[in-house]
């Protein structure tokens, strides 16, 4: 059977057996149930390898306290690749305030406590004790967001890179399929040994520090000196598109520079034979995660807005990179066939689903940490009537009833726009409700956030609700607001409740409370209470009983 048209993907030696396979290439190591969807990583990664050749096995939830668990398949002929899934393993284990979660959306029926915290560690551990030379590769939102030393909300510390910790070979960060792509060829060709590999999209360790790379200032100092630490970060968002450097005792971690996914090979990807699945290996179990997302479509990867508190512009970058109709409309056709589908696509997005058809003047080549803060950038062409056109031609095929936006939209971007796509927006593919996403009200914490409305959020408001008048339909909206960022206090807490009272008519329930995800600007803010960008210092409430009180302001 050929490794590209496999149904499931073998995460039992009993199905690697009847493949006929007496080894496997690669075996990749995941934090999550197994999914063969293309929003889970594993599933993307394992695809890709397969694609390209390669025989690839997966153990997916290995019992961390065995390192036999990870022994399933036994030893690869060239690496162990680990991520702890689609969330980072102390997110997906702890709440904001620190409590264990009583829940897991990606493990079987939602149960909680497969998940080790730390798991990128701990999986790689485990494959240490179990294979002591052979190569693991890290990858995945948690590797992505720990290549380098970050602030750790839950130790309250600086912690180093977790490809040091992990005691790991190389670190891809971001999407990685490329990246991995590339690694497992020249493992195959016997050119692993040539240092440095300077492959884009990873981190890596050397003895000598190579010509050209920027040199960040040392982890010993980054560890323990705040005026270092941020300075660091001040110098790795300005050089993002350079070979960066950092002294690590006596080695050297090299950042070396993303590469750039273009539409073509994002479509490639996409249209990979995934089953659209979970493994029969879980029987009727539920994987909950799946099941919000099963029949929609991702349009795009990318964020331009720069947020300070979000991972995705360090994680996807802010460049667009965006499918053709014909590539989505394909894969609205493989779910068509699917046991499950009813007619309903609930999404085609991204980050933020408006997104899709936005350009850049200057082919995104541009120093500017967001396309979107202070004020939009001259060079940003912001289409909503592409993405609005795309959801409509889907909605046209035949067999589909509805076609819908699940993720959320930047309300200020919309509000921008002409009212006639608002009114086709609410009227053919809101159901129900809308997420936006204001976070806050107050110019000072926005600032913070790097954040600013770019039309007023009364005005949206009236405008949506009046359209959903207009149309005769109820339509509602789900706004994401955000308690202890960096630079809120009570004061600023019960102001955004009297604005949103004044602007909503009632009071939401849904208010998240921030978390410094690591290598976000909001951690480094958070941690030594300047932004590393402006300079500008920032008021930072630590103390537990403090961020309580500012969560409860909206439920008081």
């Amino acid at each position: 059977m050929s490794v590209f048209k496999l149904k499931h993907i073998p995460i039992t030696s009993d199905e690697m057996q009847s493949l006929g396979w007496d080894a496997v290439d690669v075996v990749l190591i995941t934090g999550d149930a197994f999914v063969d969807h293309p929003a889970f990583g594993a599933a993307v990664i394992a695809r890709v390898l397969l694609n390209a050749g390669f025989r690839v096995a997966v153990i997916a939830q290995p019992d961390w306290k065995r390192p036999d668990s990870v022994m399933a398949f036994g030893r690869p002929r060239l690496f162990f690749g680990i991520t702890s899934g689609n969330v980072d393993s102390m997110i997906g284990r702890f709440t904001a305030f620190k409590k264990v979660r009583n829940d897991d959306p990606y493990s079987p029926n939602g149960i909680a406590g497969k998940r080790p915290p730390r798991a990128v560690i701990v999986y790689a551990n485990l494959v240490k004790s179990a294979f002591k030379d052979v190569p693991i590769v890290l990858g995945g939102i948690e590797a992505s967001m720990r290549r380098l030393a970050h602030y750790d909300f839950w130790d309250d510390a600086v912690r180093r890179s977790v490809l040091l910790d992990a005691r790991a070979d190389v670190l891809v960060y971001g999407m990685g399929e490329e990246a991995v792509l590339k690694i497992a060829r020249r493992m195959a060709d016997g050119r692993w040994d040539d240092s440095p590999k300077k492959i884009p999209g990873t981190v890596e360790i050397a003895r000598i520090l190579p010509e050209n790379y920027l040199l960040l200032p040392p982890e010993e100092e980054v560890l323990t000196n705040k005026k270092a630490f941020t300075e660091m970060y001040r110098m790795l968002y300005r050089n993002a598109e350079k070979p960066i450097a950092q002294l690590s005792g006596k080695r050297f971690l090299l950042h070396n520079p993303a590469g750039v996914m273009e539409s073509s090979s994002l479509e490639e990807i996409h249209r990979l034979p995934f089953s659209r699945e979970v493994h029969p290996f879980y029987g009727n179990a539920r994987i909950p995660a799946f099941e919000m997302i099963r029949c929609s479509v991702i349009s795009h990867r990318g964020c331009v807005s720069g947020c300070s508190f979000c991972s995705l512009g360090l994680h996807q970058g802010r460049r667009i990179v965006a499918r053709g109709g014909d590539s989505i409309f394909e894969e609205i056709e493989n779910i068509k066939r699917q046991s499950y589908f009813r007619g309903h696509i609930t999404d085609i997005g991204g980050p933020s689903a408006d997104m899709y058809a936005y350009t850049c003047k200057a082919g995104w080549k541009c120093a500017r940490e967001s396309c979107l803060f202070p004020g939009v950038c001259p060079n940003l062409i912001c289409d909503e009537i592409s993405w609005v056109k795309l959801l409509g031609d889907a909605a046209a095929k035949s067999g589909i009833q509805h076609v819908t936006v699940g993720s959320g939209v930047r309300f200020d971007l919309i509000a921008r726009s002409d009212s006639s796509l608002l009114d086709e927006l609410i009227r053919h593919h809101v159901s129900g409700q809308l997420k936006i996403a204001p976070e806050h009200t107050n110019e000072h914490v926005l600032r913070a956030m790097r954040k600013r409305h770019l039309a007023p959020l009364d005005e949206f408001v009236a405008r949506y609700f009046a359209a959903a008048k207009k149309a005769k339909i109820k339509r509602y909206l789900i706004p994401y607001l955000m308690s202890c960022h960096p630079g809120c206090g009570m004061r600023e807490m019960k102001e955004m409740k009297k604005n949103i009272t004044d602007i909503f008519h009632f009071v939401p329930e849904q208010v998240q409370a921030f978390i410094p995800l690591p290598m976000t600007l909001s951690s480094v803010i958070y941690w030594t209470g300047c932004d590393p960008l402006s300079g500008e210092e920032f008021f930072v409430e630590k103390s537990p009983s403090g961020r309580r009180a500012q969560h409860r302001v909206f439920l008081s």
